[in-house]
């Protein structure tokens, strides 16, 4: 059986002024509710804003600009565009 190889990586390992498409997230479903409401839909692409070594992280998604905790954006998968 071929394995599938993915190069996702989680928003907290993200790097700043660089493009990224969300693949999935994998919290709860009232998680992922609360997520799609501020835009982050698996496909969509955000630009990372602020990523301090501690304190929320900010995005831009949909426009918006949204700051999420290190715990959440912990749940959420990227790809780079490239």
């Amino acid at each position: 059986m071929e394995q599938i190889k993915t190069n996702f990586i989680s928003l907290v390992n993200a790097q700043v002024n660089k493009k990224y498409r969300i693949e999935k997230m994998t919290g709860g479903s009232f998680f992922n509710m609360r997520l799609l409401s501020l835009g982050f839909i698996p496909g969509e692409y955000i630009e990372v804003i602020n990523q301090y070594g501690r304190g929320p992280i900010t995005v831009y998604v949909k426009g918006n600009k949204v700051a999420l905790g290190r715990g959440a954006a912990a749940k959420i998968f990227i790809s780079e565009v490239k």
